[in-house]
């Protein structure tokens, strides 16, 4: 028995896409889980056409191009910020991923760290958390791990810059590449990795 041919479905003027929206390829920014291997699947160390967390940043040739000083153009986030901001920022040079900052509450440690987290809570959860340099608005903190460091920043309600009454707790968790100096990078949290400087 010969099989009858069917009616050809009508052809579309586009072809279908078979790339999914940048959006569906994001886990969710609050299910991020920060380690100092990295953010979620974005991985310290690994450049950005490797690194199986590539969907999450992108770069911006025209970002900081009203700065007018050195070269414009950094690596972003692909996540959507609050307040114009971006959640994340990240510095990528030649080796790969060297930097990656979390500036919004969302992200996670596997212990249930993120910002927000008090100074007790923050401690008792690691016991081998190393003090680093204080800073004059805030303090940090680190963990090492064989891919990198975990650094967290904290601040309570000294020098006015939160509500009397705050207590010392996460502002910012920072990733870093094995071969970053932690104490460098910490005593000087202001600078945003990424940031127009």
């Amino acid at each position: 028995m010969t099989p009858t041919p069917s009616a050809e479905a009508p052809k579309s003027a586009d072809p279908p896409s078979t790339e999914a929206p940048a959006a569906e390829l994001l886990p969710a920014f609050e299910d991020l889980i920060i380690s100092t291997a990295g953010l979620g699947p974005l991985a310290i160390g690994v450049p950005p056409e490797s690194n199986p967390g590539a969907a999450m940043i992108r770069w911006s040739p025209h970002e900081c191009a009203d700065m007018g000083d050195g070269d414009p153009g950094r690596w972003v986030t692909t996540y959507p910020g609050a307040d114009g901001g971006y959640p994340t920022a990240v510095e990528v040079t030649d080796s790969g991923v060297v930097w990656i900052d979390v500036l919004q509450a969302g992200p996670r440690t596997a212990e249930g760290v993120g910002i927000g987290t008090d100074l007790a809570t923050l401690q008792a959860t690691y016991p081998n958390l190393v003090a680093g340099n204080p800073g004059p608005v805030s303090n940090v903190w680190w963990l090492s791990g064989p891919d990198g460091y975990l650094v967290f920043e904290t601040q309570g309600d000294k020098d006015g810059l939160q509500p009397a009454g705050t207590p010392e707790q996460v502002i910012l968790m920072r990733v870093l590449s094995p071969t970053a100096d932690p104490d460098f990078a910490t005593a000087n949290s202001d600078w945003v990795a990424g940031g127009c400087l």
